[in-house]
């Protein structure tokens, strides 16, 4: 792995890039309330460059808007916000017309699925399972498993909208779709995830952007800025973007522990990380 360099500041780097790809939980939130230090950073950010929130969320972008807007997250912030329920839905769009699924996750996603040519049934006569989190934010992933084996049992595909296996609702560790499609690929099971670190994802975002700002976009002018280095970091690398690394995040218990040596941390993470911070600070 390189030498990534700590950051006391993104000002220090700030003037290197002109699109900042922001992840939100663990960065901007946690999904309680906003850092105030993030927001600071993200209001001299948008003075000169573009800031684009990519979210793993597994809903649509006005979705996740609304829910930003209730912990006091506004527009003003950002210039646009893309997430995974935004590609997944522009795929099924375009390649399971008129096809009946089964919704494995909460009905607070189900405008994932909302005005496409699907059909919601059950599991018994779907011809695939959309998969977008746990049906209780207090479920074990354990509590899937006997689901997940009549599932495999039909060989049906499953769609995973969220590759995040966890997040942190403030102090208090949530399963993700993500969780239970490796619990599903574990059993044999086939899976297509959509959202970071995929490349379907980033292909996506970059069709939005060069039809929004009628340019080429420079890779090099890019800073991908996010907790997880499973899917933020790595997504980067996969993207051939430099990154800054949050690790007061997702992997907050892990860093705590190896706080003083970096090397030791990501070690076997299989990701290169170019700067770090312990939580995002201008």
């Amino acid at each position: 792995m390189n030498n990534p360099v700590f950051l006391r500041g993104l000002n220090k780097i700030y003037s290197s890039f002109d699109i900042f790809f922001f992840d939100l939980w663990g960065v901007i939130h946690n999904g309680v309330q906003c850092y105030s230090e993030a927001l600071k950073a993200l209001k001299n950010i948008k003075k000169n460059k573009k800031i684009i929130l990519i979210s793993n969320a597994p809903r649509p972008n006005y979705d996740v808007q609304k829910f930003l807007k209730k912990i006091n997250f506004s527009k003003s912030f950002y210039h646009l916000l893309i997430t995974s329920g935004d590609v997944t839905r522009s795929y099924l769009k375009n390649n399971y017309k008129n096809k009946s699924f089964y919704h494995l996750g909460p009905k607070r996603d189900e405008s994932l699925f909302s005005n496409l040519s699907l059909k919601k049934t059950s599991l018994n006569k779907a011809d695939f399972v959309i998969c977008t989190g746990v049906n209780n934010n207090k479920d074990s992933i354990k509590k899937y498993y006997p689901i997940l084996k009549k599932i495999n049992n039909r060989k049906l595909k499953m769609i995973c909208a969220n590759p995040d296996l966890i997040v942190h609702r403030g102090n208090v560790v949530e399963y993700c779709a993500g969780s239970i499609a490796k619990l599903y690929e574990n059993m044999g099971g086939k899976v297509q995830y959509f959202g970071k670190p995929y490349k379907y994802f980033y292909e996506y975002i970059f069709k939005i952007l060069k039809k929004k700002y009628k340019k080429k976009i420079k890779k090099n002018k890019i800073l991908a800025i996010g907790d997880n280095l499973n899917t933020d970091i790595l997504g980067a690398n996969n993207l051939n973007v430099k990154n800054l690394f949050i690790a007061g995040g997702i992997h907050k218990s892990e860093w705590n522990n190896h706080s003083t040596n970096l090397a030791k941390f990501v070690f076997n993470k299989n990701c290169k990380i170019n700067y770090f911070q312990n939580e995002l600070t201008w």
